[in-house]
């Protein structure tokens, strides 16, 4: 049992400490020892331990069973339970976990033994597509290299991922996702007689490794014979469906020493594969694990940074064509790195996103510029409505619209100050959301804002059938509108038809006189850009706004 890793999560530090010695004596490999549900998950990602000790009853917004069932999830690790609770209640939280063991506390050294080694026995296939997991994979691909050692030929270990599948199982359901990957794992493991061994990793992530191969170009041929298979169409349940993979090969001699660490680079050079958008391969090179690990570093400076108070909201002005005089900003979201200084919003959002960071981050702009509105209508400077954008993730929270007015009550703003931008995409997604949502802020007086109008497919028909009061224009309409006649053609066209629905119409991105000039001859109500203003940091808008700048337009 010694190369059997084990995870403690226990929020009892002298409990912790007992049990990892008793099983240190046993043989067993201690990964970590952890308090909490959030440190547990976190530490299963990092050290993808054998098994995990679980108490039940953990401090924090995410106690024992949520995490257990995470980590299940994410990780097909097995999880033991260990409570002094064993109420009815929680009984049937654990049993629909799935759980490889339960103990109450206190108890004997032998039980903990016994259910441990009973956990990992049955730990060996992944219970959806009966492929090994990767406890099995460990094993066998250390006995593949050991056997391949004194040999010339390579060991290609592949990683598989598959391509946009959340998008099967939204459309679709988790049931024809996992359909899928069943449909998935039955061709990798009849696609080709050059494959030794196929498992499944986690989620749609599947583990091959080929039979020992003389040239690199050999693994490559097989991996895209792979690509080629999944790729073909497969109907499921009636309805006919494709995926793509993403794939990362590393090669026995020079790319890893051990198992661990030829996956581990296979794994780096498919999320390489994913990043340039999927169904391809790719080999793992030094080049391509030092831009991971400047991207992992950048990762972990970014979740460090709202900790840090490196953000900082900027306002960009709006102006009303009528009055020449600012009514509005865009409070817009920058980082200040340490050491890097300005981080371009292009590079980091993005990456909020996929983190999903940019609920919390998001929730931070509201906040900030709310607060920040409320204390210049205090010092007495002129009226103005603030503007603030919603993410797609933001939007998917159930508690959208009540965080909303909780930011409101706390910061005294009224919310007939506040505009809250959101993009076609993000409506069109979840339409009765939208709608519930808009209500309920219309109820209260907070003004609604299309942004990038004019860029999606149906731009023209939706607006009749929600309750915005206001269409911004994309910036990539605005652009030399006065020399491209389809771009003033459609600017033209939204503005009168945002008129006739008592819509207020924003063009951004203006940035010279023409585009001015087109835009105020074609009655436009509201324009933002460069041509006036950048975005500026709090001191430098508060110091225009006390200027009370008035633009001839």
């Amino acid at each position: 049992m010694s190369n059997k890793k084990i995870l403690i999560v226990e929020d009892e530090s002298i409990i912790a400490e007992d049990i990892s010695d008793s099983l240190i004596s046993l043989g067993y490999s201690i990964t970590d020892i952890v308090y909490s549900g959030e440190e547990a998950i976190l530490s299963a990602a990092t050290f993808r331990p054998d098994l995990v000790l679980m108490d039940v009853n953990l401090q924090g917004e995410i106690d024992g069973i949520t995490a257990a069932e995470r980590i299940r999830s994410r990780f097909q690790v097995p999880v033991v339970y260990l409570t002094a609770y064993a109420d009815e209640k929680t009984l049937r939280r654990v049993n629909a976990t799935q759980p490889f063991g339960y103990i109450v506390k206190p108890f004997e050294e032998k039980n903990l033994h016994t259910t441990i080694q009973l956990a990992l026995h049955r730990n060996h296939y992944d219970s959806l597509t009966n492929l090994p997991n990767r406890s099995l994979l460990r094993e066998q691909l250390s006995q593949v290299l050991d056997k391949q050692k004194a040999l010339p030929a390579m060991i290609p270990v592949v990683t598989l991922s598959l391509d946009r599948i959340n998008r099967i199982n939204s459309t679709f359901g988790h049931d024809i996702g996992d359909s899928v990957l069943c449909k998935v794992a039955e061709r990798l493991s009849n696609c080709t007689e050059k494959i030794n061994l196929v498992a499944r990793l986690e989620a749609a992530e599947f583990a091959i490794v080929l039979e020992p191969v003389a040239e690199k170009q050999d693994a490559a041929k097989i991996a895209q014979n792979i690509l080629d298979i999944v790729a073909q169409p497969m109907i499921v349940k009636g309805s006919e469906l494709y995926v793509t993979a993403s794939i990362g090969i590393c090669l026995s001699r020079g790319d890893g020493n051990d198992g661990e660490e030829l996956l581990k680079n296979a794994y780096i050079a498919m999320y390489n594969s994913q990043q340039e958008g999927g169904n391809k391969y790719k080999f793992y090179t030094a080049k391509v694990a030092n831009s991971s690990i400047n991207q992992f570093t950048q990762e972990t400076c970014l979740r460090n940074a709202l900790k840090r108070s490196e953000f900082e909201v900027y306002y960009e002005p709006q102006i009303e064509i009528k009055t020449g005089k600012i009514i509005g900003a865009e409070a817009l979201v920058r980082w200040n790195h340490p050491k890097r200084g300005r981080v371009s919003p292009g590079e980091f959002i993005p990456m909020a996103e996929e983190m999903g960071l940019i609920s919390p981050l998001g929730e931070w702009v509201l906040e900030t510029a709310c607060r920040q509105t409320k204390a210049w209508q205090i010092e007495g400077l002129p009226p103005l409505r603030i503007s603030v954008n919603l993410s797609a993730r933001q939007f998917d929270k159930k508690n959208l619209t009540e965080r909303v007015s909780q930011i409101l009550r706390e910061t005294n703003l009224d919310p007939k100050c506040l505009e809250l931008e959101l993009t076609e995409g993000l409506i069109l997604q979840d339409e009765m959301a939208a709608t519930q949502a808009f209500t309920i802020w219309r109820e209260m007086g907070i003004r609604i804002a299309i942004d990038d109008f004019g860029t999606g497919y149906s731009s023209l028909s939706y607006p009749k059938r929600f309750a915005f009061d206001a269409i911004k224009i994309d910036k990539s309409f605005i652009r030399d509108i006065a020399n491209d006649r389809q771009n003033a053609a459609i600017t033209v066209a939204i503005i009168q038809m945002a008129h006739s629905m008592n819509l207020t119409v924003i063009a951004e991105g203006v940035e010279n006189e023409q585009e001015l000039a087109f835009l105020c001859s074609h009655d436009c109500d509201e324009i933002q850009g460069h041509f006036f203003s950048q975005a500026l940091p709090r001191a430098e808008f508060e110091a225009l706004l006390k200027s009370d700048k008035c633009w001839e337009l």
